[in-house]
């Protein structure tokens, strides 16, 4: 059932950002001093600076524009091949790590993807933009091969919403020296190793699914 039958409750708030208004005010005053510049056949000595700076500041806005919109799960689906069966899959009941995590509301359905794969921290988030303009990069250019090959996940953007939790902390085997510190170092993962995957294998290759060759994974 779509949130439209459900009724108001179970829409979330609008939660708009206005970065676009600048990107527009920056762009307009650009054009403005360029039209300058058109109509005397010369910009005023005062203009050149600004003529120089409003172009940049106006791509740099968009571009962080764009970054922002990058979060949105609705962005990550749009990759069609690659990206657009891990979407679907989130509805999947499964039992594993992202579906479980969107089913419950544990993270958010407006950026999920980002929410578990930005990481910890300011870093986290910056390497998070970093690669996922590296995935749009590789779509357009079509530099990329399946099954999908994700790297250990980073267990960082698990303790960041776990550690904390009394469920987590109750666990025995948590308070286990050794385990923290192969948790804490990388050795092992929360996904795949202790817990379940965090996607079905077979969405990882995309649209078109595991070739017969694959043992129908």
């Amino acid at each position: 059932m779509n949130d439209e039958a459900l009724g108001p409750l179970f829409r979330l708030p609008d939660d708009p950002h206005y970065l676009w208004l600048f990107g527009a005010a920056v762009t307009v005053l650009a054009i403005a001093v360029l039209l300058v510049g058109l109509v005397r056949g010369r910009l005023p000595t005062a203009l050149l600076l600004p003529a120089f700076l409003l172009p940049v500041g106006a791509f740099s806005l968009a571009f962080l524009f764009l970054l922002e919109e990058s979060k949105s799960v609705a962005f990550c689906g749009s990759c069609h091949e690659t990206m657009s069966p891990l979407v679907a899959a989130l509805e999947q009941d499964d039992g594993l790590i992202a579906p479980t995590h969107w089913r419950r509301g544990a993270v958010s359905h407006a950026a999920a993807c980002y929410q578990c794969h930005s990481g910890y921290g300011i870093w986290g988030a910056v390497g998070a933009k970093r690669a996922g303009v590296m995935h749009m990069v590789r779509t357009i250019t079509g530099d990329y091969q399946l099954p999908i090959q994700a790297k250990r996940f980073d267990n960082a953007s698990c303790l960041g919403c776990h550690a904390e939790a009394v469920p987590f902390r109750e666990v025995e085997e948590h308070h286990d020296p050794d385990v923290q510190q192969e948790l804490l170092s990388g050795a092992s993962s929360c996904a795949g190793e202790c817990h379940e995957a965090a996607h079905p294998e077979e969405a990882l290759w995309g649209v078109g699914g595991p070739p017969a060759s694959a043992g129908g994974r």
